[in-house]
């Protein structure tokens, strides 16, 4: 990849990482009385414009979501490669791609679920699938096949099974494509994170060793088979399995988290914490795709963490919990 091209677009993404919150103002909203007062703080923020457009309060999702479109965009607009934008967004066309098979097997208008970041055509690609054409797009051959799969084993599990080993084995050709190191890791250590919350999950639905090998994906650190080596020992034993990973540290402290509680919400926060210390060895490159990763994911991370605060002020969670949740920040 020629980084020379990623010069101009790096030089304003640092302008734009100005404009992330930092603790201090994240604090301030953490600490806000209620939700018309936290959206108030805001107003000092990039996220003015749409806050400005709520009818109520409550309405604070559209504010977001319009937010993160409006960030899709810009980044898009900025970066000149797209792939590089891909490898976050991907997340959300695949979320689509369930979307529309799930519209079309279960009869229902499912519409309103779409999350309509980036420049895909999903009215197009609904009629594709209608006409059942055979076009070279990924998201068509992904809808196609993951409906066949619905018509083959009537099964819906099977369906998002099969979309998201093909997610990331799409993020996996990306990452080796662009063949930048920070990405080819993420994805990889991405999906040790996934593999290991699928045996937990497996574990905990006291499913057999047979689901395990059907769920896993291929393409981490770790071979699928090491995985059926662990999947009959006792929790604490886990370890071995992943000591030798560089996420093993998260992946503890996620574990002793979903021992306590029988959620994993703690593990997939140490998930993203793990991936944005890594993003913010990108502060140390002048230019590259790398600046723009790692702008995206903080300010995915960011408006994460803003949700996480807005609902939790709208159902009167205490400040010091909402704390416990929250994501680590990249300023």
């Amino acid at each position: 990849m020629d980084r020379e091209k990623f010069v101009q677009s790096s030089a304003t993404v640092r302008v734009k990482e100005k404009q992330l919150l930092d603790k201090a103002s994240m604090e301030r909203i953490v600490d806000a009385s209620s939700l018309e007062e936290a959206l108030k703080f805001l107003n000092d923020s990039v996220y003015q414009e749409n806050i400005n457009k709520l009818k109520k309060p409550q309405d604070y999702e559209q504010a977001m979501r319009n937010q993160q479109l409006q960030t899709f965009k810009e980044v898009y607009d900025l970066s000149p490669e797209r792939k590089v934008v891909d490898l976050i967004a991907n997340n959300y066309y695949y979320h689509n791609i369930k979307v529309l098979v799930k519209d079309r097997v279960l009869s229902n208008d499912l519409s309103y679920l779409y999350i309509d970041i980036g420049d895909i055509d999903w009215a197009d690609i609904n009629k594709s699938v209608d006409a059942d054409k055979k076009e070279d797009n990924e998201f068509l051959e992904v809808s196609l096949k993951a409906i066949e799969e619905y018509k083959r084993s009537k099964n819906p599990q099977n369906v998002d099974i099969l979309i998201d080993k093909l997610y990331f084995k799409s993020l996996k050709k990306i990452a080796g494509e662009l063949k930048v190191e920070l990405f080819e890791k993420y994805v990889s250590d991405l999906i040790d994170f996934t593999n290991i919350s699928i045996l937990l999950r497996a574990r905990k639905q006291k499913r057999d060793v047979d689901f395990l090998k059907d769920t896993l994906i291929e393409g981490g650190n770790l071979h699928i088979d090491q995985y059926e080596k662990y999947f009959y020992m006792d929790m604490d034993q886990l370890s071995p399995l992943y000591k030798s990973l560089n996420i093993a540290k998260h992946v503890k402290d996620g574990i002793e988290s979903f021992k306590k509680t029988g959620s994993l919400s703690g593990y997939e926060e140490n998930k993203d914490n793990y991936f944005m210390s890594m993003v913010r060895e990108a502060k140390r490159i002048t230019y590259g795709p790398e600046v723009i990763f790692a702008y995206l994911f903080a300010k995915e991370m960011e408006m994460k963490n803003i949700e996480i605060i807005l609902i939790s002020k709208l159902n009167g969670v205490n400040s010091s919990l909402i704390r416990e949740r929250l994501r680590d920040s990249y300023v």
